[in-house]
């Protein structure tokens, strides 16, 4: 096995436990989701993961929801989960690179995307996805954005080396106008997502750690969970829901 293969294999150890992939949590989920001007009919969900939030948005709304990831293992269980909630008739999953989506102009009145459009670039994202949506409709995404003009030494470095592309709220805001969209509603996040984060895989760091105990995965995982400790505020995740013009 190549260091990189060995790499992956020790951060998926860690993360199959766990149902968040990042910070979320059903109230923030459901604060998006009454912002949305108009009933949803047509649900594209982009990094849907193990689909902590398609079953909040399948709960709450009407729609028919088709879930999108490239992690077979991920859709599986969030497929387990629609079928335990009896939701499994209006969740559709796909599984596609968020870069590579292989549906019709014009096909959803909503797309939702918590925590996964940085994988291709938010303003990359607003581009490719909005023919995706109809007149109207509705993008919903969340990010990880700078709270301050002045972070600290540590969390610039970290981020830097970890997510390059992060930005502020108004760079963000700047970008989706450029292509073609209007704001609705923004706000942070709140602590409970990133508790729901931050304590399961915190956890999960622990029970593990005994059996990597050179992991360079796991190392870095550590140095993230610390950095969320001591510099959380500095940062956070921002929710954005705009409408398509």
């Amino acid at each position: 096995m190549s260091t990189h293969e060995q790499y992956m294999a020790d951060f998926m150890r860690v993360f199959s436990e766990l149902d968040r992939w990042g910070p979320g949590s059903e109230q923030d989920t459901l604060k998006a989701l009454s912002t949305v001007p108009f009933e949803p009919q047509q649900i594209l969900e982009i990094g849907c993961g193990k689909g902590v939030a398609t079953t909040v948005l399948a709960t709450h709304t009407s729609a028919h929801i088709v879930a999108v990831d490239n992690d077979e293992p991920a859709l599986a269980r969030l497929w387990e989960r629609a079928r335990e909630a009896g939701l499994s008739e209006r969740i559709e999953t796909a599984c596609h690179s968020m870069q590579d989506l292989p549906f019709e102009e014009a096909s959803f009145d909503v797309i939702w995307s918590e925590g996964s459009a940085y994988i291709m670039g938010l303003a990359n994202a607003f581009e490719a996805w909005r023919p995706l949506l109809k007149t109207g409709g509705v993008l919903v995404v969340s990010d990880l954005v700078w709270l301050t003009d002045s972070p600290s030494d540590d969390a610039r470095a970290f981020w830097q080396e970890e997510y390059p592309d992060m930005s502020t709220v108004s760079d963000r805001l700047t970008q989706a106008t450029a292509a073609g969209y209007t704001l609705i509603d923004t706000f942070e996040l709140s602590e409970a997502a990133w508790s729901e984060y931050i304590v399961p895989l915190a956890k999960r760091a622990h029970e593990v750690a005994s059996q990597l105990p050179d992991s360079a995965a796991l190392q870095d995982l550590e140095r993230e969970l610390e950095i969320y400790r001591n510099h959380l505020g500095e940062f956070g995740y921002q929710m954005f829901v705009f409408r398509k013009d």
